[in-house]
């Protein structure tokens, strides 16, 4: 035999590789070759699944000798059968061609052409012989089914050859292992062909002949064999007892049963403060004897009522603030496709409380339309005293209708508490650790299998993107597919949908989209300059920024005059144009329009201003990675400016030097001082010339002034560097975010984002240097994305073949 015209695959043990064929008696095959249905990048489905020929059970063969492991870069070609090796123990040798593994419909037509093969000498040229690799294939499982001692046990076999083990069926014909074909299919199409070596190698083998009976099956593969290629997802819990796979069940610290019993025994003891004066006042005529607008008294009567509340209700934003960043994940974690429908585009970042978020279950609409109820406490706190005649001594007193429809609110908070608590208690919310950054959210998307239905969505707006994904029911959690062998796995995915499908072009595994026959290049014209930065949050757009200064600036020269002026100076106070005098009960109407008005006027100057600061945050990441140079994960993807608590927030800008978002989230967080201040400023006295005016607190006055000018300032740090915010569509929901990660290549070759264990884990490999010592930079522009089409989205730089425009 002339060992230059043989050529081998790279195998584990000494089997029967090969059989020579004549080249002019077996088909050209077509040269391009698809793999679909992939459930990873490390594994494939073939159009052409292997079937075996028969060997009878009785007869157990083993190699009988070892061979070398041959190069890696060794050219694979085609198997061909010699029927003259079956009768004694020829030499054989494989050869694989990954280019004629999968037609073997092509190869069916030629049945009969199969049967009389005789042994030609001339060296092979690329030929379909699928057929005759089934057989090598069986040998090769068969022997290590009927005699398992002798399968070596090193890792360096299953990673050679990584087979399954056949199940004897009872002389009526072998089931194909598709997942052992599978791995062996996506380990060719890994690695680009490698100039083809001279001669091989050759293994002996005690070849056993084939049955020629009834037995023998088709050379064409069934469609069910084809259909069991296609692995689904299956939604599985995670195993117990194993620290490998953790229960889905985590909620932040805040929602917590010990935070939310601390803030049920606030609500209780703010209950039971308020029923006390009400009471006591009642029965005791009062509370004790008026001193005037100056003094402890007067802080404790006028002011400290508005700071107990506004504990209370910061407490409350910090629970709805949790309680929305979490909820999507919450709704795609239940089994109910229904309530899992609307979950991609819930809200994650907290909104304004100038009016209720009526999303989500039922359960936590409640809660949360009685939480929004507190933005009424501090300006009802602020007229909860008013002061009366006792015998002529003026005295302070409870207003008993503020009171009890306080204590009305704060039991409704209490019921909306403990409402959120038993929702949470135990509940599977989907997640391993608090979603609070970008980078979370994009560890749950390498696995998915629903990627590839937001394939031009990245200048979609949010209706339309709806529109395009109103049928979408995704959950999050471990899954499954029939393919065991792959193990539990962690994402975003849709159930009964199959895996990411892949397509070889070039030598390259390509991930298809969902119009592989579109024109690559059609889109390039949508990918403007203008449609790059076509979108911002409508209130930090350019018109309403300017607006929001200049108004703001006009009001307060205004209020400065008007208060300063010799005829129209505040300290001498002015007429109620109400009566002052209060009923029976404590109820004094001018006591009432300037406490409760100006504190309303601060609670919703507070509230305008956190929705300033909040989208400043939530664009702040995106702002970073659209530089020109990108920006490292620490300053860009690992950004949780949203999540944090007030203070927190400012120390942690102030750490990644973000200034403007320290200044603000600062502004935001005192800014609550203008309702507590603004409801206590005014007071109803009478003049020693017998005349009823509304005598200021000058140091609360004054104090409101500065802040008043500290907001303008505030609002005239919105106007410059804004332009890197902008983004073809908004970034509020989860659905926005992942039309901008669906194409990226982060998820095939950033190994940071591959199943993590914990945001430790995953935080410790953004921030790890590269090979190169420098460290990793991600940015946000245009590039061909995986699914072959132009996109918008977040790319790591430096990666080979991938262009990114900024």
């Amino acid at each position: 035999m002339n060992l230059g015209e043989l050529d081998v695959q790279r195998v584990h043990h000494s089997r029967p590789q090969v059989q020579r064929t004549p080249n002019h008696e077996l088909p050209i095959i077509p040269s391009k070759a698809h793999i679909d249905d992939c459930p990873s990048l490390t594994s494939s489905v073939s159009e052409a699944t292997v079937i075996r020929w028969i060997t009878p059970q009785s007869r157990k063969i083993s190699p009988e000798g070892s061979f070398e492991t041959i190069r890696h870069h060794q050219n694979r070609h085609s198997v061909g059968v010699n029927e003259a090796a079956y009768a004694s123990n020829t030499p054989l040798v494989v050869r694989f061609d990954e280019e004629q593994i999968r037609s073997n419909e092509v190869a069916s037509s030629n049945k009969g052409k199969m049967e009389g093969i005789k042994v030609d000498p001339s060296p092979p040229t690329p030929i379909d012989d699928t057929p005759y690799i089934r057989f090598a294939i069986d040998q090769l499982t068969r022997d290590e089914s009927v005699k398992p001692a002798q399968r070596p046990s090193t890792s360096t076999s299953s990673e050679s050859y990584p087979a399954d083990r056949i199940i004897p069926d009872l002389g009526l014909g072998y089931k194909p292992s598709v997942r052992r074909e599978e791995l062996a299919l996506i380990r060719k199409h890994r690695s680009p062909p490698t100039p083809r070596s001279e001669g091989g190698r050759l293994f002996n083998y005690n070849a056993t002949r084939p049955l020629s009976g009834h037995s023998a099956p088709s050379l064409v593969p069934s469609r069910e064999l084809l259909s069991a290629g296609s692995p689904n997802f299956i939604p599985v819990p995670p195993p117990t007892h194993s620290p490998r796979y953790p229960k889905l069940t985590f909620v932040p610290t805040i929602l917590r049963p010990a935070s939310m019993i601390m803030l049920s025994i606030l609500c209780l003891l703010m209950i039971a403060a308020l029923m006390f004066t009400a009471i006591y006042s009642t029965y005791h005529k009062g509370l004790t004897e008026f001193s005037g607008v100056y003094g402890g008294q007067y802080f404790v009567f006028a002011f400290l009522p508005q700071i107990l509340a506004a504990c209370i209700f910061v407490y409350v934003q910090c629970v709805m603030s949790a309680t929305t960043r979490i909820m999507p994940y919450t709704l795609m974690a239940m089994d109910d496709a229904e309530s899992r429908a609307n979950a991609l585009f819930l809200g994650i970042f907290p909104r304004t409380m100038l009016w209720p978020r009526l999303e989500g279950p039922r359960s936590i609409v409640l809660s949360t339309t009685f939480f929004w109820l507190s933005i009424f406490t501090i300006p009802l706190q602020s007229c909860l005293f008013s002061v009366i005649r006792v015998e002529g001594v003026w005295r302070w007193t409870t207003v008993q209708g503020i009171a009890w429809t306080l204590v009305a609110i704060y039991i409704l908070v209490l019921m909306g508490t403990a409402i959120l608590a038993f929702f949470f208690f135990h509940r599977r919310t989907g997640l391993m650790w608090d979603p609070r950054s970008l980078a979370d959210i994009i560890c749950l998307l390498p696995r998915s299998n629903c990627l590839g239905d937001y394939n031009g969505t990245d200048t979609m707006l949010k209706e339309e993107l709806r529109d395009r994904l109103s049928l979408r029911s995704e959950r999050v959690g471990f899954w499954m597919t029939q393919h065991r062998s792959q193990g539990l796995f962690y994402c975003i995915g849709e159930e009964g949908t199959a895996t990411r499908r892949y397509t070889l072009e070039s030598g390259k595994l390509q991930e298809k989209g969902i119009e592989p026959s579109a024109d690559l290049e059609s889109n390039i014209g949508d990918y403007s300059e203008r449609a790059r930065f076509a979108s911002i949050t409508w209130y930090l757009r350019d018109s309403f920024v300017v607006f929001w200064a200049v108004a703001g600036f006009l009001t307060l020269t205004a209020l400065i005059i008007v208060s300063f002026l010799s005829s129209t100076a505040i300290r001498k106070g002015f007429k109620p144009l109400l009566s002052a005098a209060a009923d029976v009960h404590g109820f004094s109407p001018a006591n009432f329009l300037y406490s409760f008005i100006p504190a309303v006027l601060g609670m919703l100057l507070y509230l305008l201003f956190q929705s300033l600061d909040m989208g400043l945050r939530k664009l702040q990441p995106w702002a970073d990675l659209g530089k020109s140079q990108g920006e490292t994960a620490d300053r860009s993807l690992l950004l949780d400016y949203t999540a944090d608590l007030p203070i927190s927030c400012t120390l942690n800008a102030l750490s990644g030097g973000h200034l403007r978002i320290a200044i603000m989230s600062l502004l935001s967080f005192i800014f609550i001082l203008l309702p507590i201040l603004a409801g206590g400023i005014f007071f109803p006295l009478t003049t020693p010339a017998n005349e009823v005016r509304m005598i200021p607190n000058l140091p609360a006055f004054y104090i409101c002034i500065t802040l008043l000018i500290l907001y303008v300032l505030g609002l005239f740090m919105l106007v410059p560097n804004r332009g890197l915010m902008h983004l073809p569509h908004n970034v509020d929901c989860l659905a926005e975010i992942i039309s901008f990660m669906h194409a990226s290549h982060i998820l095939d070759n950033d190994a940071a984002f591959r199943a993590p264990r914990s945001k430790a884990d995953l935080t410790t490999r953004l921030m790890a240097a590269q090979a190169d010592g420098r460290d990793a930079r991600y940015a946000f522009g245009s590039y061909k994305g995986r699914f072959g089409k132009y996109c918008y989205g977040i790319e790591k730089l430096g990666q080979p073949d991938v262009r990114i425009q900024l």
